[in-house]
């Protein structure tokens, strides 16, 4: 077994108007898309639940704060904060000091002691 350091994201959100939050989650995938760093930015939508999923993967910390630096956050995010909340949100790897950032995110750490392995 080898050890994988990317660090991955999913985050779970209620959707209180689909047809805005679909215009604003392109914008971000098409954003995302070009982040060196981003190794996975997928989206999935349940409208009859009113819910989405959003699991992403970067490749280090880094590239997870270039992110969040970004216009994903800056441009999009407030918007997107009206037509959805973000419920809950598990960070998978060693995110470091990432996780002594704002204590209001609904996170949970998957991280050191517990770290992904991958086959080798």
């Amino acid at each position: 077994m080898t050890t994988d350091t990317t660090i991955r994201f999913v985050l779970e959100i209620s959707v209180n108007d689909i047809a805005r939050f679909k215009e604003l989650v392109a914008k971000c995938v098409e954003i995302s898309s070009d982040e060196p760093g981003t190794l996975m930015y997928s989206w999935y939508l349940d409208e009859a639940a009113s819910t989405a999923r959003l699991v992403e993967a970067y490749k280090d910390v880094a590239a997870v704060l270039a992110h969040a630096r970004g216009p994903v956050f800056t441009e999009v995010g407030p918007e997107l904060l009206t037509v959805c909340t973000f419920v809950k949100m598990d960070a998978f790897g060693d995110v470091g000091k990432l996780k002594d950032g704002p204590s209001f995110w609904p996170t949970t750490y998957w991280g050191t002691p517990f770290s992904a392995l991958a086959p080798s």
